[in-house]
C-alpha cells in the first residue's frame, strides 16, 4: 500500500512543481497591480492542498533582504487565479532605514539568553545538564521585530530548550542584535493549567446510539483491534460507561495501514503508532526527556499499554483507586482519542501536506516524523497538577501532548487515620507515611492507642528517647510518641516496635505537618507522621486515662485523570491544529500575539465533537465539570457556559478590553468561541445536523469546515476581524458566498460587526466593538439585487471576464472607482476615463468572484454588483 501511495504522491508532487512556479509569478502580478503594496518580500512555502484543488503560497516581507518576523501574506490560488490574500499587519508597513549589521553574534546572542534564565548554555546535543540547549536541532534568524512604535529593530530569532528542575520546553525568543534585549519571549507549550475538565452536555439523556453507526461495530470483529474507551461523543466518564471500539470507527483514507503501524509491515501491538505514541509518564520521565527535533523520548517497554498479539485493549477502571493502577485503560483511551481526532480532521483539511502530525507521511508530502508524543498520568511526581498541556514545533517535529491528574473530590475518603473512640474526638485525620517501616495495610489496623513514656527528665516525657517505662502499656497497641528529643525518628520507632506496638504514630511538637526522615530496614510496622494539633487532642484524652481506638488503614487518593477526558484531549490536540494552520507550517509561532484565538478554536473543537443530534442551540454547554468534580449542569471554568442565548452567554467583542492584555488567554478565547458557536448553530439550523463527523454534509459539518479552511487562510498574528474576515473568505470559496449573510449575522450579533477594528493583533483593550452589517454596495444582505440604486448609469457585459464598460451620458468628467471583495476589502483603485458617452475598466487581473464597484461621479457615488467569471 504504501509502494502504492509513494508513486501516486510523487507523481503529483512533480506535476505540482511547475504549478508552484506559476502561482508565484501570479502573485507578483497580483503583488505589482496592488497600489501602495510595492513591498519587497520573498516566496518561503507553497503548499499545494488536494482535496480543495488549491495552492496556499506564503510570502514573508523582507527590508534590505532581512526577513521581517512573523510578516506574511497568506495567498489562495485556484485555477490559475489569485482567490484571496490575507497579510499580517505589519506587512505593508513603512520602513526607512534600519540597521543591517548585527552588533552581537548568536553566540553571544544565546550566552546572554541563557544568563538571563540564569542558566548555563549548552550546545553539546548529548548533555543531559540543565541549562539553555541549543543544538542544530534548534532554528535561529536574523530578522527585523517590529515593535509598538512600527519601528524594524534587527533582532535574532531563536528557540532553545529550556531544560531544568520541572520544565523541559522549548522557548522561542527575539533578542535584540545590538544590545542583547529580549524583545518578546514565549514558551512552545501551551499550558491550559485551570480547573477544566469535561465538556458538559445536559442532553446526553437523548443519546441514540443509532444516530452513531459511524463510530460503532456491533458485529465486533475479533480480528481487528479492539479498545475499551470512553467513545465519542461521551466526552468522560460522567456521561456514560466505557463501550468497545474497533478500528471500523477508524478514517482508513487518513489512517491506511490502522494506528498500529509505524512503517510498512511493522506492527506495534501497543498504543503506539503511526499517529500518535501513548504511554503513561508517572515518573515525569517521559516529560522531562522528551525531544521534539530527533523525536525522541525515554519510556519503557511497560510504559505502553500492550493489547497482545490480538491486538486486545480491555483493562480495568475502579476511579475509588489510585489512578496509577487504572494507568493501561488510561493510556488506551488517550491512544484512541488522539487517533480520532487525527481521522476525524483529516476530512477537513488537516492533512500531511497541511502540517499534521504522522511519523510516516506516505509520500503525500510535507515532512512527517511527527507522530504526537502523548503522556498520560505526568508531572505528579515533579509537583505538577490541575493541567493539560501541548506543545506544537513546525512541520517535521513531534508534538508533545501531556495529560494530568486534578485534584480528587472533596467528598473522597483519603485520610488514612480513623479516630473511632470517644466520640469528642472521632474522625478522620491526615498523616504523613515515613520512609521506612512497613506500608499501610490494606485492611483496615484497628487498635487502642498508647502513650509512650520514658524514665529520663531530659528533652519531654513522650519523646521515646530514652528508658521507655510503660512497655506492657504499649504492647499490642498503636504507639503515640512525640518528635523531639536526643533521638532521630528511627530511634523512637524501633524503640515503640521493640516494646510490641503494632504501629507508630509520631506527633509534631511544633505547628504543621511533619515530614518523617530516615531509614531502618529492621522496622517492620507502619509508621506515620501527625500534626501537633490533632496529636494533641489525642495526648489529653489518654492522659485523663480515656481510651482511644483508632484505625490506620491506607487510602487509596482518586485523583481525576485527564487522559479519560475526551473533552481535554480534543481541547489539547486543538492547539496543534491551529498553530500547524495558521501561516506557513514551517513557522509554529503564529499564535503568538495577544489577540489570538487558540484557546477559542480549541473549545470549538471539544463542542463541535460532543453534540449530540438532541441538541439545541441553547443547550448549556459547560467546560469544566468532571475534573473539578462539579455537579453536571455546572458552569465549570469559563465565564458562563455556551449556548447562543445571550442572557447566559453575553460574550461580546468588547469583553477583551475588559479581560485587558494581562489576562490569560482563555477569556480571549471564550469570546472567540462563542462566535464560532453561535455559527454552527446558525449553520445547523440552515443545513441541519449529521453526527457522521467523517462524511456528513449537514450545517455541522459545514461549520467545522468553515473554521478549518479559515484557520489556512487567515495571516499570522490574526486578530478577531482577521479570523471573521477568513471564515467570510472560506464560505466565498467553499460555497460561492452562499452563507455570508448568515456569517455577518453571527458576528455582527457579538460586536464582531462590519465596522469592528481590531487595532494592533498585539492589544486586546485597542478593539472597537460594532454590531453592524455590512453596507448594500459591500455585501447585499439586506436588499435584493434590483434594490440597488440605479440611474442611468449601466455597465456590461456582466458577467464579465476581462473588461467592464460604462455608459452614462450624464458623465462629463473622468471617475474613479474602488472594487471592493465580498470582505469588504478595497483590492483595486482605477480611474476611468469617459469620451463623453461611455468608459472602460480592466478586470482581467481580478480572481473570479463577486464584487461591488463603487464609482464616485460629479452627481454622487454609484455602486454595481459584478460577477467576474
Amino acid at each position: 500500500m504504501k509502494k502504492n501511495f509513494t508513486l501516486i504522491f510523487s507523481a503529483f508532487l512533480l506535476s505540482m512543481t511547475a504549478q508552484a512556479q506559476n502561482a508565484e509569478q501570479l502573485i507578483n502580478n497580483y503583488q505589482a497591480q496592488r497600489t501602495g503594496n510595492n513591498v519587497e518580500y520573498k516566496f518561503v512555502q507553497t503548499i499545494n492542498d488536494e482535496k480543495d484543488q488549491t495552492q496556499r503560497v506564503f510570502t514573508q516581507r523582507t527590508f534590505q533582504g532581512i526577513p521581517v518576523y512573523n510578516s506574511y501574506t497568506t495567498y489562495l490560488v485556484k485555477n490559475n487565479q489569485v482567490v484571496s490574500s490575507f497579510a499580517s499587519e505589519n506587512y505593508n508597513s513603512d520602513f526607512k532605514t534600519a540597521n543591517v549589521t548585527p552588533t552581537l553574534n548568536l553566540n553571544q546572542a544565546l550566552n546572554n539568553v541563557a544568563q538571563l534564565e540564569g542558566l548555563k548554555l549548552i550546545t553539546d546535543e548529548a548533555s543531559k545538564d540543565y541549562g539553555v540547549h541549543f543544538s542544530k536541532e534548534e532554528t535561529s534568524e536574523l530578522v527585523y521585530y517590529i515593535n509598538d512604535k512600527q519601528e524594524p529593530i534587527l533582532s535574532y530569532a531563536l528557540s532553545y530548550r529550556l531544560f531544568k528542575e520541572n520544565q523541559n520546553d522549548v522557548i522561542h525568543v527575539i533578542v535584540d542584535a545590538k544590545n542583547g534585549t529580549i524583545l518578546d519571549k514565549h514558551n512552545t507549550t501551551l499550558s491550559c493549567s485551570f480547573d477544566h475538565g469535561s465538556f458538559h452536555n445536559e442532553n446526553l439523556a437523548t443519546f441514540n446510539k443509532e444516530d452513531w453507526n459511524w463510530l460503532y461495530d456491533d458485529n465486533t470483529n475479533t480480528a481487528s483491534p479492539q479498545y475499551n474507551v470512553y467513545k465519542l461523543p461521551l466526552e468522560a466518564p460522567n456521561r456514560g460507561a466505557r463501550t468497545f471500539v474497533d478500528l471500523s470507527a477508524s478514517n482508513t483514507t487518513a489512517s491506511p495501514n490502522g494506528w498500529h503501524n509505524i512503517a510498512e509491515e511493522t506492527v506495534k501491538t501497543r498504543t503506539e503508532g503511526n499517529n500518535v505514541r501513548a504511554a503513561r509518564d508517572h515518573k515525569s520521565i517521559g516529560y522531562q526527556t522528551y525531544n521534539s527535533g530527533a523525536n525522541t523520548v525515554t519510556l519503557s517497554n511497560d510504559d505502553y499499554a500492550d493489547g497482545g498479539s490480538t491486538l486486545n485493549f480491555d483493562f480495568p477502571v475502579d476511579f475509588n483507586l489510585d489512578p496509577y493502577k487504572n494507568w493501561q485503560a488510561s493510556t488506551t483511551n488517550l491512544f484512541y482519542m488522539n487517533n480520532m481526532m487525527h481521522d476525524i480532521l483529516y476530512n477537513y483539511g488537516f492533512t500531511e501536506v497541511n502540517g499534521n502530525f504522522q511519523k510516516d507521511n506516505y509520500g503525500k508530502g510535507a515532512t512527517g516524523n511527527d507522530n504526537v508524543v502523548a503522556l498520560a498520568q505526568t508531572g505528579m511526581s515533579i509537583g505538577v497538577m490541575n493541567n493539560a498541556t501541548f506543545a506544537t514545533p513546525a512541520d517535521g517535529r513531534a508534538p508533545r501532548m501531556a495529560m494530568y491528574l486534578w485534584n480528587p473530590p472533596a467528598t473522597a475518603d483519603i485520610k488514612p487515620l480513623t479516630i473511632n473512640s470517644p466520640a469528642n474526638i472521632a474522625g478522620k485525620l491526615n498523616v504523613s507515611e515515613a520512609p521506612f517501616g512497613a506500608d499501610l495495610p490494606i485492611t483496615a489496623l484497628t487498635k487502642d492507642l498508647a502513650l509512650v513514656r520514658k524514665s529520663e527528665t531530659d528533652g519531654t516525657e513522650f519523646d521515646g528517647c530514652g528508658t521507655i517505662t510503660n512497655a506492657a502499656e504499649i504492647t499490642d497497641k498503636i504507639a503515640v510518641v512525640y518528635k523531639g528529643g536526643s533521638c532521630d525518628f528511627v530511634v523512637k520507632a524501633k524503640a515503640a516496635q521493640d516494646a510490641g506496638a503494632k504501629a507508630v504514630i509520631i506527633v509534631n511538637n511544633v505547628s504543621g505537618s511533619l515530614t518523617i526522615t530516615g531509614s531502618d530496614s529492621t522496622i517492620t510496622i507502619p509508621v506515620v507522621g501527625l500534626p501537633r494539633l490533632d496529636g494533641e487532642k489525642i495526648k489529653k484524652e489518654l492522659i485523663n486515662g480515656t481510651t482511644v481506638n483508632a484505625s490506620l488503614q491506607h487510602k487509596d487518593i482518586p485523583y481525576s485523570d485527564g487522559s479519560f477526558d475526551n473533552g481535554i484531549i480534543a481541547h489539547e490536540y486543538g492547539h496543534g491544529v491551529s498553530n500547524r494552520l495558521t501561516g506557513p507550517i514551517t513557522n509554529a509561532n503564529c499564535l503568538s500575539n495577544l489577540e489570538q484565538m487558540g484557546e477559542g478554536w480549541s473549545d470549538f473543537f471539544a463542542l463541535m465533537l460532543t453534540q449530540l443530534p438532541g441538541d439545541t442551540s441553547t443547550t448549556k454547554r459547560g467546560i469544566g465539570t468532571f475534573a473539578t468534580n462539579q455537579a453536571v449542569d455546572g458552569a465549570g471554568i469559563r465565564p458562563t457556559v455556551y449556548s447562543t442565548d445571550m442572557t447566559v452567554n453575553p460574550a461580546k467583542y468588547s469583553f477583551l478590553k475588559t479581560y485587558g492584555n494581562s489576562d490569560s488567554p482563555h477569556n480571549t478565547g471564550y469570546v472567540w468561541a462563542s462566535m464560532v458557536w453561535d455559527l454552527n448553530w446558525k449553520m445547523i439550523d440552515k443545513y441541519g445536523f449529521s453526527p457522521d463527523l467523517y462524511n456528513g454534509k449537514a450545517g455541522n459539518n459545514m461549520a467545522l469546515q468553515l473554521v478549518m479552511t479559515g484557520l489556512k487562510l487567515q495571516p499570522c498574528s490574526p486578530g478577531f476581524v482577521d479570523g471573521r474576515d477568513a471564515i467570510i473568505k472560506a464560505d466565498e470559496q467553499l460555497n460561492e458566498g452562499a452563507n455570508k449573510c448568515d456569517i455577518w449575522t453571527v458576528f455582527a450579533r457579538r460586536g464582531l460587526g462590519y465596522s469592528a477594528l481590531q487595532g494592533s493583533t498585539n492589544s486586546r483593550t485597542d478593539g472597537t466593538e460594532a454590531f453592524d452589517m455590512p453596507p448594500v454596495e459591500v455585501s447585499n444582505c439586506e436588499l435584493s439585487t434590483s434594490e440597488l440604486k440605479d440611474s442611468t448609469f449601466q455597465i456590461f457585459p456582466n458577467p464579465t471576464k476581462d473588461v467592464v464598460y460604462i455608459v452614462d451620458k450624464t458623465i462629463k468628467n473622468d471617475i474613479k472607482v474602488d472594487i471592493i471583495d465580498m470582505v469588504g476589502k478595497v483590492v483595486s483603485t482605477q480611474t476611468v476615463k469617459f469620451d463623453g458617452q461611455k468608459g472602460s475598466l480592466t478586470t482581467n487581473n481580478l480572481p473570479k468572484g463577486i464584487y461591488i464597484l463603487k464609482f464616485k461621479t460629479d452627481n454622487g457615488t454609484i455602486t454595481k454588483k459584478l460577477i467576474k467569471n
